[in-house]
């Protein structure tokens, strides 16, 4: 959960909204993208798309969840 930060705009709080909830899709589904992308409700590619402009690894996620 992200918590507000009095000093954050609405587009940096949007932000770190959007990345939060999107790793946490990614972790919930063991790592697979097309799997987060169909829990999120959005193409695969948008996803990919995404994690790009949010700076989202799904290496460091593997690496993290799978100790790799």
């Amino acid at each position: 959960m992200v918590l507000m930060q009095s000093n954050q705009s609405l587009k940096a709080a949007k932000t770190n909204f959007e990345k939060a909830y999107i790793e946490q899709a990614i972790e919930a589904n063991g790592c697979r993208l097309r799997k987060a992308a169909e829990a999120l409700d959005i193409h695969y590619s948008a996803l990919l798309t995404k994690m790009k402009r949010n700076g989202i690894s799904l290496k460091r996620h593997m690496e993290a969840t799978h100790g790799s």
